[in-house]
């Protein structure tokens, strides 16, 4: 099988992996209220809501809101917003939303910032920055984490980095570690590695994977002035064991710099990488596969994850030659097989991280 130079050292260690498309969480993310906590609430719909029983809770739901029952007002306007026990009615959950809110629930702020960034039920974006700040002013912290995000976006008005800044540290206050990776990711996208790192870590060693991830990346580049490849191992296997699909890969890597390498171990976390659907890993399993390195070698299956990493970047060319490569090899039946096979969505498999 010919072999390309990059499939020796493959290209991972660079900072575009940490704020690359796979990497970067949606524009915003507004939290919706649990509504499985409504299973907890003593109210005849919020218990007809939990054991399914939609139609029966939005009418329940609708009776209780009348009577001002602001917990119930939000529910209404869940189930009105989700067609849940009858239409969608965008134009009413605004409605009962901002009765809720007037009524003290801090989510339906949140609902009707989010119904504002999608354009739903007559609102535009700029009515969600209005909507996030009369949550903050409640003193949610949720809705300081989603004005950051919209600060650095620009949705909805202007974009605004010191005013993100602000808002992100007043979550971190808050005891946010989320707010620390979200302004971590600012702080290194303005070119602060030094601080953003230092909030990463922080993020890290409260359990948050990404930010580990991250910490890792920075750590691991030697182009860096914060290079350490020692600091760094730790913290791609804490996110690679986090079960992060492209720590997973990182991870491998690094076993196969370590003196001696272990391929066995590289291929069993490329493997787990493959299965969650992370193209670079699916691209490494695949050469493994293909020569048996850590692995016993099948050059169908190194076909089919090869075939599956070329759909995630169809202009890649080292993915592209290693198809072809492969493809080429097998006859024609088998390999239009193998490839029914890898249009076929991955199954979510129910394994730990760690080997």
């Amino acid at each position: 099988m010919a072999q390309t130079g990059p499939v020796e050292n493959p290209p991972v260690f660079k900072e575009g992996i940490i704020l690359g498309e796979d990497a970067l969480p949606p524009l915003i993310d507004v939290p919706e209220f649990p509504t499985s906590s409504f299973a907890n609430d003593d109210f005849d719909a919020a218990q007809a809501y939990a054991r399914g029983e939609y139609v029966l809770a939005r009418t329940l739901a609708s009776a209780q809101s009348a009577q001002g029952d602001a917990r119930a007002q939000y529910l209404l306007g869940t189930m009105m917003r989700k067609g849940q026990g009858g239409p969608v009615e965008s134009a009413n959950a605004v409605n009962w939303f901002k009765k809720s809110a007037k009524g003290g629930e801090v989510y339906a702020w949140l609902s009707l910032a989010e119904m504002a960034f999608d354009n739903q039920g007559g609102l535009s974006a700029s009515d969600g920055r209005r909507f996030l700040l009369n949550a903050a002013r409640k003193d949610s912290t949720e809705a300081k984490i989603v004005l950051g995000q919209v600060f650095t976006s620009g949705l909805g008005g202007p974009l605004d980095t010191e005013q993100a800044k602000s808002w992100f540290k007043k979550a971190i206050y808050d005891g946010s570690v989320r707010a620390k990776q979200l302004l971590g990711n600012l702080l290194f996208s303005q070119g602060e590695d030094e601080e953003a790192l230092r909030l990463y870590k922080e993020a890290a060693r409260e359990g948050d994977t990404r930010s580990a991830y991250q910490a890792g990346i920075i750590l691991a580049d030697p182009e860096s002035p914060l290079f350490d490849q020692a600091a760094a191992a730790p913290l791609i296997e804490q996110a690679a064991k986090g079960a992060l699909p492209d720590a997973m890969t990182a991870w491998a890597i690094f076993t196969l710099q370590e003196e001696p390498p272990r391929p066995a171990e590289a291929a069993r976390w490329l493997r787990k990488a493959a299965e969650a659907d992370d193209g670079e890993g699916q691209y490494l399993y695949a050469i493994a596969l293909a020569k048996g390195e850590g692995v016993m070698m099948d050059r169908e299956a190194a076909y089919e994850w090869a075939v599956r990493a070329v759909r995630h970047d169809p202009q890649n060319a080292e993915r592209r030659a290693l198809a072809m490569a492969l493809g080429s090899a097998l006859p024609g039946p088998t390999r239009g097989r193998i490839e029914e096979i890898a249009e076929q969505p991955l199954l979510i498999l129910s394994h730990t991280a760690s080997p």
